[in-house]
């Protein structure tokens, strides 16, 4: 074979791999249609739920009680901590300090509850709130959500509820500062 038929004979090898792929010039086949799929939905399922089932019923993933809430007091106890939270702030306490310290966090919906995600000295800050009764483990008071604050690495479990209206007004009116950027690294290649 000489090395002109060999490089013709490579050449056809991916143009058999394209079958139903339409060349310019050549006659075409009709395209077959698939029944029952009509696109991608003509909105954001974050601006309307998805509607599912014969009846055509909106349904809504998120948790409806942690949903609809729009400020949370969380506390825990051995080690004692406590968050409030409202809007994008979240004010952090523990024993050593009682005034606590203001976090910006983002708000998560998901399944079950509501997630805030920050930055607390350069670590993950997450309060994770769920719709699941709680009694505090030293008072014995009862909550409509349980609560667990990982921070500095540590995850710990607590209750949460709605946090008083003066309590949000407040927490709401701080302006949390942004987390610090990290610092460069600098490279041990020279360039």
């Amino acid at each position: 074979m000489t090395p002109r038929l060999a490089l013709i004979a490579l050449m056809t090898l991916p143009l058999a791999a394209c079958e139903g792929v339409t060349l310019p010039g050549l006659p075409t086949a009709a395209a077959p249609q698939v029944e029952g799929h009509k696109g991608p939905p003509g909105v954001s399922p974050l601006e309307q739920p998805i509607e599912t089932g014969a009846e055509a019923r909106p349904v809504s993933t998120a948790e409806a009680a942690t949903y609809n809430t729009a400020a949370f007091s969380a506390r825990g106890n051995e080690p004692f901590w406590a968050v409030d939270v409202a809007g994008s702030t979240a004010i952090y306490k523990t024993p050593g300090n009682q005034k606590g310290r203001a976090i910006r966090v983002n708000r998560l919906n998901f399944a079950q509850g509501v997630e805030y995600v920050g930055v607390h000295a350069g670590r993950p800050f997450v309060l994770n709130i769920r719709a699941s009764e709680c009694q505090d483990s030293m008072s014995g008071q009862d909550f409509p959500f349980t609560a667990r604050l990982t921070v500095s690495g540590k995850t710990n479990a607590g209750c949460a509820g709605p946090a008083a209206p003066e309590v949000a007004t407040a927490v709401a009116a701080i302006k949390a500062p942004a987390p610090a950027a990290p610092r460069s690294l600098r490279s041990s290649c020279p360039i």
